[in-house]
This record gives C-alpha cells, structure tokens and sequence, in this order.
C-alpha cells in the first residue's frame, strides 16, 4: 500500500484521479477504481469524496484551474489584440491536450456548479479574466461586452471539438473537400490567423 504524506491524503488522491481521467474517460473514474489505483482501502477516499460526483467536481476544478492559469492575462497592464489571439490558441491547445478532463469540465457528469464553491470560482475565473481583457479593447457597455465575450468563448470552445474531429479524420477529409470538416482543418491550419479576423471583427461590430 502506497505511503502518503500525513494531511496530504485528499491531494494525492485528487493528482491520482486527475491522472485516471485523462487516461481513461472520466466514465470509468470511480471511488473504487481511485482507490485501486492509489493503493489504498476502499473507504479511505469516502472520507474526501462522499459521492462520485464530489469526486467529478474535484477533477474539473483541477482542469479550470489549470486552464485559468494558461490562459491568464494581467490586465492590470495594457492588453493587446495578439495577446487575447494567443491565449484563444492555448485555451483551443489545453482542450486538446486534456481532451478527457476538458469533456468532464464543459460536460453534465457535475451537475449544479454551485454545489461545489471551488469549482464555482475556478470555472469562472477563466471567464472573468477573458472578459476584463476584452474590456480593454472594446469601446462597448458591460452587456455588450458580455455578450461578445461569450460569443468568443463560445467559438473557440467550438474550435476544440472541430479540431479533434478532424484530428480523427486524418488524410480521409481528402474524399470531403466540401465538408465543414474540411473548412475545420483549414482553421486548424491558420487558426492564429482565423482567430485576428474573429476578434477584429467583434472589436470593431
């Protein structure tokens, strides 16, 4: 049985399940199969986890902070049109990186986000973030900005699941050249230069 730090028990046990996540699916993440893998009883992790989806939660909260933190702008200085396009490219590179972990954080599996404090804060960090660094470009109210930060949010979170696609796909969008997964590879291609004309165009309108 694996020794662990004393106090640091639930934090072992969080690293272990972030692991089993992203290698597995979060559908085969469970008290049981964290308790397997961590080498410890049956009931130990119940005492950090009184449910399956508390244990969800603890994962995805993991995956939004570590999102926040690569996507993280200082808008207490000034920020530019190519910064918020580079950080559209590590929010699109961490969906695709973690792809598992990325489907339990935008999935259904955690149902009410404000059961869970932390997870509350760090799904919304990201956001807020991405919101005040828009601010800094857009002559617009906060509803306006609201608004066209969602819009960004959401095609870039789109971008994840188009991209995966046509990751699987490979050299077979060759016999669909009229596809939408096709345009979605020309993105992939030239998404730095796609994600400057989506921005300047929600700057500017």
């Amino acid at each position: 049985m694996k020794s662990y730090h004393h106090g640091n028990l639930k934090e072992e046990l969080i690293a272990c399940a972030c692991r089993l996540c992203e290698r597995d699916g979060y559908t085969k993440l469970s008290i049981r199969s964290l308790a397997k893998e961590s080498g410890v009883s049956q009931t130990a992790p119940y005492r950090h986890f009184e449910t399956k989806e508390a244990l969800y939660a603890s994962v995805a909260t993991n995956g939004f902070k570590k999102l926040s933190k690569a996507c993280h702008i200082d808008t207490k200085k000034n920020v530019s049109k190519k910064q918020l396009v580079e950080i559209g490219c590590r929010y699109i590179e961490f969906g695709l990186e973690n792809a598992n972990t990325y489907d339990l954080m935008f999935g259904t599996a955690v149902g009410n986000f404000a059961d869970y404090p932390e997870l509350l804060e760090a799904a919304n960090k990201t956001y807020d973030n991405m919101r005040s660094s828009f601010s800094k470009l857009a002559n617009d109210s906060d509803d306006i900005i609201a608004f066209k930060c969602l819009t960004l949010w959401s095609m870039v979170h789109g971008l994840v699941g188009i991209i995966r696609k046509v990751h699987v796909i490979g050299d077979d969008l060759e016999e669909n050249i009229h596809g939408p997964m096709s345009a979605g590879r020309m993105v992939a291609n030239n998404l730095e230069q796609h994600l400057d004309k989506v921005l300047s165009g929600l700057i500017q309108n």
